[in-house]
């Protein structure tokens, strides 16, 4: 089973993760009421099955409702990686100030899940891990012994992140451990994970 990015976000938002406001809306109408409840900035995103969507066209920003009712119309045909969207996310837009990378995969090598962390987030993780491989640590943690903070701080201790940043970090890299391994998951990602500038 695949998660739109509105029905991961809802799974997160069960387990407490910080999330910015959102609405579904499956009609223009539906977008530009999204926009003026949510208030402010915001970014109308489409709902696929993949990525790639950003250099697609499939996401833009909207500063007033009537824009984001307008995207709507833009986004909605548009096919990314051969797939359609059935709905678009509108998202209440934050001023980011730093954009950071969290994975949790399974290593079918190893038989291990893997941890992934980078501080160069919201880019392809695979070109940051190719050309800057000292912004990207790799953890494999066990499924058996107890799960604990402490391998969520040292992964992201090992790419330079300390004091406030990585106590902040911890807790939300440490959930999605623990979600991926109680959902029984094969991938679990946020990127970007922001730090905002308020």
């Amino acid at each position: 089973m695949r998660f739109y990015e509105y029905e991961s976000k809802a799974l997160f938002e069960r387990h407490r993760m910080p999330l910015n406001p959102r609405r579904v809306a499956g009609s223009a109408a539906e977008a530009r009421e999204a926009a003026e409840a949510i208030g402010g900035p915001v970014v109308v995103k489409s709902q696929v099955l993949s990525g790639g969507r950003m250099k697609a066209g499939a996401v833009k920003f909207a500063d007033v409702p009537d824009e984001a009712a307008a995207h709507y119309d833009a986004i909605l045909p548009i096919e990314v990686n051969g797939e359609k969207a059935r709905s678009i996310l509108v998202e209440k837009m934050s001023p980011v100030a730093q954009e950071y990378f969290v994975s949790v995969t399974w290593d079918g090598r190893r038989k291990l899940p893997v941890l992934l962390f980078s501080d160069m987030g919201g880019i392809d993780s695979e070109e940051v891990a190719e050309k800057h491989p000292e912004h990207v640590s790799k953890t494999h943690f066990s499924t058996i012994l107890p799960l604990t903070p402490r391998i969520a701080k040292e992964a992201i201790g090992r790419v330079g992140v300390s004091g406030r940043d990585l106590n902040r970090l911890t807790p939300i890299v440490f959930e999605l451990m623990q979600i991926f391994l109680a959902y029984d998951l094969t991938l679990a990602e946020i990127n970007p994970l922001a730090r905002l500038e308020d």
